[in-house]
């Protein structure tokens, strides 16, 4: 590759043959003129990953496996895109055009953009997030329990790079931290298209206690509300306890039954 790329595409991968398979073929159908491949792997099986890789053009590196955001740290700080977007292994494009779409999309070098992702339910079940309302949730301090994830964000090397990256502080909502920060710089642009799809059941699913915690200290530290914006975020996180709470018992009770 002679010129810039316009994006690199990363897969942080540690132990997930399946889902890493499932990565790369959702790759490799997009449109990858003047994208770039970096794949970070922490797994135990040191041969597994790059055996996938034959034939597919990347730039590869195993780490020792310190955890998911000090891995996307050191493939972010390898990247050359203008643009970055995460593909974790398990994650994949919901079509084989997203990329050939978001190119376009991003002519007007927009800071970060984000779509819709399709979130696939332990029970099968597809579920696409409605839109996300930015000018609602930062009226509210994020605190309704709604962000684009990282599977639906694209965002400036530089600009995430100067933001800190992902905040390892932050063990389960690092991603969060950064787009919080990244919005600190300039509003995002709505991208009218679903971006990923990605499994119910990471780990701010299956540890959501945590998680709210984590939502709540990083709109403190990097938000600092005062007045009546500290009084609408702490609002905002006790109604995502008490829904949070409430939706956790009735499932439980639910796969009991």
């Amino acid at each position: 590759m002679t010129e810039q790329p316009w994006l690199s595409v990363i897969t942080v991968v540690k132990d997930d043959p399946p889902g890493m398979r499932r990565s790369i073929e959702s790759l490799v159908a997009q449109d990858l003129d003047g994208v770039e491949y970096l794949v970070n792997d922490g797994s135990a099986d040191r041969d597994a990953v790059p055996s996938q890789l034959a034939g597919v053009d990347h730039r590869y590196a195993w780490s020792p496996p310190l955890g998911i955001y000090p891995a996307m740290n050191a493939a972010l700080a390898s990247a050359t895109g203008d643009y970055v977007y995460f593909l974790n292994a398990g994650d994949a494009f919901h079509s084989a055009d997203v990329l050939q779409r978001v190119r376009t999309a991003l002519q007007g070098q927009p800071t970060w953009a984000f779509g819709e992702v399709e979130i696939v339910q332990r029970d099968g079940a597809r579920v696409v997030t409605p839109r996300w309302d930015y000018a609602r949730e930062k009226a509210a301090q994020f605190s309704n329990g709604r962000f684009p994830p990282h599977q639906g964000t694209f965002a400036q090397r530089a600009a995430l790079i100067e933001a800190g990256g992902f905040d390892p502080r932050y063990s389960i909502v690092a991603d969060y931290v950064a787009f919080l920060r990244l919005g600190q710089r300039a509003n995002p642009l709505y991208l009218d298209l679903v971006v990923g799809t990605f499994a119910e059941g990471g780990i701010s699913t299956t540890r959501w206690p945590e998680s709210l915690r984590q939502f709540h200290r990083a709109r403190r530290e990097v938000l600092r509300p005062r007045g009546w914006d500290a009084a609408r975020e702490y609002a905002g996180t006790a109604r995502q306890a008490v829904a949070m709470t409430v939706y956790r018992g009735v499932v439980s009770r639910f796969r009991r039954a």
